[in-house]
């Protein structure tokens, strides 16, 4: 759920790591990662009757047939044995279940587990705010990835964990992850990483479009996440509760929701290539489906000294231009930036009574998330598209490395191929060129100076990653040639557009995760890529 931020990360039902190794199906040892043995799936246990199918709207009252469940936490909760009015209605009462079904291994500090906290306030407040929570528990020999919760509505003066819980488990059986929350006291099914691949499911698929987790602030320094500061109120909230284990931080989250997607890519492409409709298949290629917040400095309530690349043109290049503190605390003052409370307008104040007008890191921005770039190497890999396709597609609009309609609008293009995959599920052969040739038969009449001639170039010369890598150093030298503050005063513009965007998505729920500003520029203009200066058609 992007153990999202709605309720703990961004990771947002729930939680935006590395392959793990399972047994083979129809293994009754362990088939769950729980280190002990799983009978036979029947419709029995704890929870039996009393979990609700929520896939297909919130006020259903069908019940889930558990039978039908061989997700870790169904093995290890609503299946276990015991009496039927055990079955958990708080998140303290299936750690509690935990600890008596799920012993095995469990030798590290407080059963195994770990909670990171998230604030998007504690920091640059540098006080003991509000928070979620993301709590791990790897026992058995389970990844960590296998089994989430997400607690939120805490604060420093908390005394007690909240009864609702929303909770992600893996299924290595089916190779994806189910989906339930505690709400009122009741156990409910939102569905699986199938599901909502299919556009179908319960809420959660808002924030977990693909079906996988989310973490916004995945990379370095992990804003709003403890990994290069430390969250003032996090380590007091964690020690209060033995259910939350011990504290963990953002970059130990960070190689968790890697690993959990690396374990759901296989499903995501052939659970897609099986609907033989191109176009859903390419989607996270030509249009931005998740983002991830990156930063342009590592030190805390510090002017950056350089604007990085990635805002502007993607991992096209990698380079930065060189701006003062000065200038860039003048463009804030200028863009009338500032962040705001929870509530959407109260703006943040710190300890010492000083306004808050940027994240604790600086100049946040947005580029396309890991999970879909995750996707698409898994396209190459399994030669759907080839490297070179990929390229071609996002050096079109390549100032606007993210929400680009432009680009997005391409997807019209797509050939009609009758058929995607062999009866094994594989790619059928030549695949690549079929959708190459298709794409370059489809924009042969495209007019001279749109995205689609932009594109029908491209596909016409092969191996042209330097050309691409060159345009991008090309437009980057522009924007260094300009007066810095010039420069710097388009690009507040630029990043208000993508952060306006980003609040769009389900999975940016809460207004402090990113600045608002005073700047009214139309959602049109973007950098020209000759002359690094702003255009508005």
């Amino acid at each position: 759920m992007t153990l999202s931020t709605r309720r703990a990360l961004s990771l947002a039902c729930l939680l935006s790591l590395a392959p793990f190794g399972c047994d083979a199906p129809g293994d009754d040892d362990a088939a769950d990662g729980s280190g002990g043995k799983t009978d036979d799936l029947e419709d029995k246990g704890i929870c039996a009757g009393k979990v609700f199918d929520k896939r297909v709207g919130d006020d259903g009252t069908e019940l889930v047939d558990l039978s039908e469940q061989n997700d870790v936490f169904a093995r290890l909760v609503l299946q276990a044995d015991g009496d039927p009015d055990e079955c958990p209605t708080s998140f303290s009462e299936i750690m509690d279940k935990l600890r008596e079904t799920d012993a095995e291994n469990c030798k590290e500090v407080r059963d195994g587990i770990r909670t990171a906290v998230v604030s998007e306030t504690a920091q640059v407040m540098g006080k003991a705010d509000a928070y979620r929570t993301v709590t791990t528990r790897q026992c058995g020999d389970r990844e960590a990835h296998e089994l989430l919760f997400s607690n939120f509505g805490l604060t420093g003066k908390s005394t007690e964990l909240p009864g609702s819980v929303e909770v992600i488990a893996f299924d290595r059986t089916n190779e994806v992850f189910a989906y339930y929350a505690i709400e009122d006291e009741q156990m409910n099914f939102f569905g699986t990483s199938l599901d909502y691949i299919k556009g179908e499911g319960g809420r959660c698929k808002q924030c977990h479009p693909a079906g996988g987790l989310n973490m916004k602030e995945l990379a370095a320094p992990w804003v709003h996440w403890e990994g290069d500061t430390t969250t003032p109120g996090a380590q007091e909230l964690v020690d209060k509760f033995d259910d939350l284990g011990s504290k963990t931080d953002g970059i130990a989250l960070e190689g968790i929701v890697d690993s959990g997607n690396a374990a759901l890519v296989d499903t995501r492409v052939r659970a897609l290539l099986a609907t033989n409709d191109l176009k859903q298949v390419l989607r996270p290629l030509f249009c931005t489906m998740q983002i991830n917040i990156v930063e342009a400095t590592s030190s805390g309530k510090t002017a950056p000294s350089a604007i990085p690349a990635s805002p502007f043109v993607g991992n096209f290049a990698f380079d930065s231009i060189p701006v003062t503190a000065t200038q860039y605390n003048t463009a804030l003052k200028n863009a009338g930036q500032k962040v705001v409370g929870f509530n959407g307008t109260t703006q943040l104040k710190d300890k010492s009574g000083k306004l808050v007008v940027d994240n604790f890191f600086a100049f946040a921005t947005i580029e396309t998330s890991r999970e879909d770039q995750t996707y698409l190497d898994k396209l190459v890999e399994l030669k759907v598209i080839d490297d070179d396709f990929r390229q071609d597609v996002l050096a079109v609009d390549m100032t606007r490395p993210v929400f680009s309609d432009a680009r997005c609008s391409l997807l019209e293009s797509a050939p009609a191929i009758a058929k995607l995959t062999t009866s094994t599920g594989k790619a059928v052969s030549g695949l690549p060129k079929k959708i190459k040739d298709g794409f370059a038969t489809s924009l042969g009449s495209a007019a001279d100076g749109t995205a689609a001639a932009q594109l029908r170039t491209h596909l016409a010369k092969v191996d042209d990653a330097a050309d691409h890598a060159a345009a991008a150093q090309a437009f980057l030298d522009a924007c260094k040639a300009r007066p810095a503050a010039e420069f710097l005063a388009d690009a507040m513009k630029v990043v208000s557009l993508q952060r306006n965007a980003a609040r769009q998505l389900p999975v940016m729920e809460f207004p402090p995760t990113l600045p608002i500003d005073a700047l009214k520029t139309d959602p049109a203009t973007f950098f020209d890529p000759a002359t690094c200066t702003l255009v508005t058609p």
